[in-house]
């Protein structure tokens, strides 16, 4: 697409009919340079071209609507709406395109009325300067939709700020990946991949046998995504914990030093004493944890643990009891006479008091010698009673005497060398030197034992997360057993895995097409030469990566806040490359935050290679008198958009540049 004309008529800040704009460039002069301040009108400049091309998709509507007129609303001019004005509401666009290797001149007219203060929209469309019927315009609005999706234009459309925001917030990844999908066509594949499992989930919840499996694989989802991010944010704690330990050791190692060089000689020695006593209260804390924990749970239990031996007997014998009430209450002596009389004696009757007799006798074997029902216990009370009697019988309640034992022995021996510690101190002429060391490597052991607890917290967590997926696993092969059969289910199968590793290789493959492109275009925009030979970008995480000449990897923080944007911009560049779209580029206020050196660079060697067409909207302090006359040899036209407030209107200069005069080029 080549925009050869823009016209707009009575929009936004431009009202009447002469507000032309001729936006057609030449080989060696891709750029259309418009100048304006703040609310001049480059936004609405901006906003026609989304609009005259999508209309109602411009602002995500899939048809004109209420809301859609009502953003169309705040966008006709207020003088003409103020004079009456119904009918001249109009945004024109003309542009060429090749299609099956020929070219063709379109031109779009996309107008508003208004009637009892309602908004109406019209739609007409020339091709080779012939219009095309109703049905031919809603086959043209459907094939542009499709060759050039409204999320595609929006990305050839850049605002200085947001680059500059995508930059400082660190948000280059999410812009790839988001961007990528579009310019790369990956989001068709995305969109089959949510359709596909759209698909598999209302399959399955079909089949009524599924559909538990089915919530339970979802809750399973859910769990495991939780779990993950809870071992990430306790891994990135531990990380913190580790690098504060990192800085302590360091400043310990200095304040060591410090010591040394003025006659600390028992340096040393004091900081065993003090590692020593940090070591006996850990082990104090923990022999303490697990005696309070046994006399808050099991102490009372272990005290009366006779008792509730004899009450766990109790309770085997009533659940024996219990059966024999069960079969002496279920068993009818006429049903026992019939089957006696059947079994034994070959159809002769048995007689009742011979049945009776044989029933008392089978009851007798069964009945259990204590009969007597006390408790009447559920199955999970004899079940926690049960379990509760096991534990106490594997107690060593040695072991948390050995403990108690432990911890007089280890108070005497802290008070033994706090004392000692406390007459060094005294005697020391360093003891705020020694105050100092103490602290930091008690903070040190505290650093140490929180790493400990979060490391065994996230083995914890890891291991559920194992099991999760295991279970995940498990419920997503019964889901798959139910459709087995099933040609759909497994074409749909299919699909997904091809779908997926297509996607995946695609991405890898075009990443690193960027990042190669990246860097030819690094060497000539940077300043300094040579700095960036390698890029890296990783096609899962979409983290960007640079190396040096000794493919060391370069700290995206060493470079300047020019450099980042310097750096987005020729990846944004890179990736239209890649994907081989041919579509214009418009920069708004692209360069207020670069300095000369980088303006000068992003002018000569960035936007001539921008493609046939770039539309800059710039400020009077983006490009003064110094840089004119640089973009000036690729410019074709320039405009200056003034607001003219006596007349309520925005103003088109046309071959100035705010102060500055040119000749237009032919």
């Amino acid at each position: 697409m080549h925009i050869q004309k823009l016209a707009l008529r009575n929009i936004g800040a431009y009202h009447g009919e002469l507000n032309k704009f001729d936006f057609r460039t030449m080989a060696n002069r891709n750029v259309i340079l418009l100048g304006g301040k703040n609310g001049a009108g480059k936004t609405t400049i901006l906003e026609s071209l989304r609009i005259v091309l999508f209309g109602s998709m411009a602002y995500g509507f899939v048809t004109e609507n209420e809301p859609y007129y009502r953003k169309i609303r705040t966008l006709l001019n207020r003088k003409a709406i103020n004079e009456n004005v119904t009918d001249a509401f109009q945004i024109t666009l003309d542009y060429s395109s090749t299609e099956d290797f020929e070219l063709h001149e379109y031109s779009l007219v996309r107008s508003w009325r208004i009637k009892n203060d309602r908004i109406r929209e019209s739609f007409a469309v020339k091709r080779d300067n012939q219009f095309l019927s109703a049905q031919q315009t809603s086959d043209f609005q459907s094939r542009l939709r499709e060759e050039m999706p409204p999320k595609l234009f929006e990305l050839c459309l850049f605002d200085g700020e947001d680059i500059s925001r995508i930059v400082s917030e660190e948000k280059i990844p999410e812009y790839l990946k988001e961007s990528g999908k579009i310019l790369f066509n990956l989001d068709l594949f995305v969109n089959l991949e949510k359709d596909l499992n759209t698909y598999r989930i209302q399959y399955a919840q079909q089949n009524a046998s599924a559909a538990e499996e089915v919530a339970q694989f979802e809750k399973l989802e859910i769990e495991i995504d939780q779990l993950k991010t809870t071992i990430e944010e306790k891994q990135q704690f531990s990380i913190l914990y580790s690098e504060e330990i990192d800085n302590l050791n360091d400043t310990i190692k200095q304040d060591k030093k410090d010591f040394e060089i003025h006659g600390g000689l028992l340096q040393e020695k004091r900081q065993d004493v003090v590692s020593r006593i940090n070591m006996i209260e850990n082990k104090r804390k923990t022999n303490s944890e697990h005696v309070r924990h046994f006399v808050s749970s099991l102490l009372p239990f272990f005290i009366a643990r006779k008792q509730l031996q004899q009450v766990d007997h109790q309770l085997n014998a009533e659940k024996q009891y219990e059966s024999y009430e069960y079969v002496a209450n279920t068993i009818e002596q006429n049903k026992l006479t019939a089957l006696l009389s059947a079994s034994i004696s070959g159809n002769k009757e048995i007689a009742s008091s011979e049945a009776k007799a044989v029933l008392e006798g089978i009851l007798n074997l069964i009945k259990p010698d204590q009969a007597e029902l006390i408790h009447r216990a559920s199955f999970e009370q004899r079940s926690e009673i049960h379990n509760l009697n096991k534990q106490l019988e594997g107690l060593n309640i040695i072991n948390y005497v050995n403990r108690f034992d432990e911890n007089a022995m280890l108070l005497k021996e802290a008070q033994e060398l706090r004392t000692k510690l406390e007459m060094n101190d005294q005697a020391s002429e360093f003891k705020e030197l020694l105050g100092r060391i103490e602290q930091k490597t008690k903070q040190v052991e505290q650093h140490k034992i929180l790493i400990e607890q979060l490391g065994s917290e996230i083995q914890n967590l890891s291991e559920s997360l194992h099991a999760k997926l295991s279970q995940k696993d498990k419920v997503e092969e019964k889901i798959r057993e139910y459709h087995k059969s099933e040609k759909s289910y497994e074409m749909t199968e299919k699909l997904l895995t091809v779908s997926q590793r297509f996607r995946e290789r695609q991405w890898r493959k075009k990443l690193d097409d960027v990042a190669n492109e990246t860097v030819r275009m690094i060497d000539v925009l940077f300043r300094k030469k040579d700095f960036i030979k390698r890029i890296y970008i990783d096609h899962t995480t979409f983290e960007l990566k640079l190396y040096n000449l000794m493919n060391q990897e370069i700290s995206k923080e060493r470079l300047s806040a020019g450099e980042k944007e310097m750096l987005m911009l020729t990846v944004i560049l890179a990736m239209f490359r890649v994907s081989g779209w041919k579509l214009p580029f418009v920069f708004d206020t692209l360069m207020g935050r670069l300095d000369q050196d980088h303006k000068k660079s992003l002018i000569q060697h960035f936007i001539p290679r921008c493609g046939e067409q770039v539309l800059m909207f710039t400020t009077d302090s983006e490009i003064t008198s110094e840089q004119f006359p640089v973009i000036e040899e690729i410019t074709t036209r320039c405009y200056t958009l003034e607001y003219d407030a006596s007349q309520e209107s925005a103003v088109i200069v046309k071959d100035r540049y705010f102060d500055i005069i040119r000749e237009a080029v032919q």
